[in-house]
């Protein structure tokens, strides 16, 4: 039997532990909140309280591992130095890690971008996403990064963020992926042992005010105003290496569809 461990169980990283465990591997699963753990335990899971403010703790059995899936916010309070503190407990060279990064690396240009673009500290978009890829790359000898677009999908969706409120830049164009999509990659990446960065958007680019109109209209919250803007860049997401490479399918090629389910 095969064991993931993924460590951040949120939003995306619990369905990627409930796909895995239908599929009979054995998961392991990390949360900051000691309220969680029996509730992941009576999931199936084998669950472990690892806070990346803390690191004077010894989850061995926990990155002991098949599959590493790191799926922390980076965000996270010192998401670096905690990347240092656990090298030493996974097998570099063996374990297939896959880091759950953010489109967001690339820099706010008016301009579409594909994995092939040159990255460096100096033209990121975000600087500690960067980095973190950065020292995955470092020291993984088989590593996945998978560049999230906005995630969304199911109770998570545009519109519910601008109730009531002001949407800015109503003209832009929105990068989105579905968290069906992102787990239907996961299982690829797993399934084909592809060692490799790979973008993750649905094709089509709505702008804000397209999109979260109808979201709005569907849902039945009320947005105050829509307000343009004349000058603003349109970052575009490219995610169709993936298709290519690994002849992998979206379920989900635009945005407007993300309510089908």
């Amino acid at each position: 039997m095969k064991t993931i461990s993924i460590l951040g169980c949120g939003w995306l990283g619990l369905e990627v532990a409930r796909t895995f465990l239908k599929e009979s591997f054995k998961v392991n699963v990390s949360t900051t909140s000691s309220s969680k753990i029996d509730i992941l335990k009576k999931e199936g899971f084998s669950s472990f309280l690892i806070d990346t403010n803390y690191s004077n703790t010894n989850f061995q059995s926990f990155f002991k591992c098949d599959i590493l899936l790191i799926s922390i916010p980076s965000s996270a309070d010192n998401f670096l130095n905690f990347l240092e503190t656990i090298y030493s407990k996974i097998d570099l060279v063996n374990t297939h890690v896959i880091l759950i990064s953010s489109s967001s690396i690339y820099p706010n240009e008016n301009r579409s971008f594909d994995e092939s673009y040159k990255l460096d500290e100096k033209n990121c978009g975000k600087k500690n996403i960067y980095l973190i890829e950065q020292s995955c790359k470092d020291k993984f000898s088989k590593l996945t990064i998978l560049r999230c677009a906005g995630l969304m999908g199911y109770d998570r969706f545009a519109a519910k963020y601008f109730e009531n409120r002001i949407v800015k830049d109503a003209n832009k164009k929105v990068n989105f992926v579905h968290r069906d999509d992102v787990v239907k990659a996961i299982r690829e990446v797993v399934k084909l042992k592809s060692y490799d960065t790979f973008n993750l958007c649905s094709k089509e680019h709505p702008n804000k005010k397209e999109l979260y109109s109808f979201q709005a209209k569907n849902k039945q919250i009320e947005i105050l105003n829509f307000e343009y803007a004349e000058n603003y860049n349109n970052r575009i997401i490219l995610g169709n290496k993936i298709t290519n490479k690994l002849n992998f399918k979206y379920k989900f090629d635009n945005p407007f569809t993300y309510f089908l389910v």
